[in-house]
């Protein structure tokens, strides 16, 4: 299940905020060892402070977050354009309504570590419908991502390969890549039907607009 919260509302949510920045500094600080900042035992930067989307995948067994990602508007502060626009190759700045962001994308590492298990497939693929969902509902034409090149190639075994923006760079620890994805009711069946989803991913039917006011 895919739930959304909105960045300025997150007072009203402490527990489902608390669990998210605790898993993103697990994924990115303690795991990764990615050079991020942190605060106490959350992960979170100046990005969080511009009414962000958070995307956050739920376990229907156990009711765990298992993984969360986060979506900007390309109009505002992002990291792509405003942090790593080498990223961009000879291509301009992304500043586009009909572009959004998602960043921090991230799977509890319990999950990524079973092999036993496709949860990390399931997750994945959830939260990717959850945002395709969204912008199918808004009528957003993409969705752009720094990545690295491991998840880049996550991405194509779920069923959403994008389209890289520009050449691969190493930044820190890491070969980083700008990827984009065309939102497309094609694209967001085939994730499903890669992971085995059926119906919505959805908490509740929902548009960027909506969850952004909510």
């Amino acid at each position: 299940m895919i739930r959304i919260l909105n960045g300025n509302a997150r007072g009203q949510h402490p527990r489902a905020i608390d669990e998210m920045f605790r898993l993103r500094k697990r994924v990115f600080h303690d795991f990764l060892k990615w050079d991020v900042k942190t605060d106490g035992e959350w992960e979170i930067d100046h990005y969080d402070k511009a009414n962000p989307l958070y995307v956050m995948s739920y376990s229907p067994d156990t009711g765990k977050l298992r993984g969360s990602l986060r979506l900007l508007p390309t109009l505002g502060p992002n990291m792509l354009d405003d942090t790593f626009p080498i990223l961009l190759g000879d291509n301009p700045e992304i500043r586009s309504a009909s572009v959004w962001e998602s960043s921090r994308f991230c799977i509890d590492p319990d999950i990524s570590q079973d092999r036993s298990s496709n949860q990390v497939t399931v997750a994945a693929a959830e939260l990717m419908c959850g945002v395709g969902e969204l912008g199918l509902a808004s009528g957003i034409s993409h969705i752009v991502t720094v990545t690295d090149v491991f998840l880049e190639r996550m991405f194509r075994r779920m069923g959403c390969p994008g389209e890289r923006i520009g050449d691969p760079h190493r930044i820190g620890s890491v070969f980083a890549v700008a990827v984009a994805w065309e939102v497309t009711r094609e694209l967001l069946e085939t994730m499903k039907q890669v992971a085995a989803i059926e119906g919505t991913v959805l908490e509740r039917p929902m548009s960027l607009e909506t969850a952004r006011a909510a």
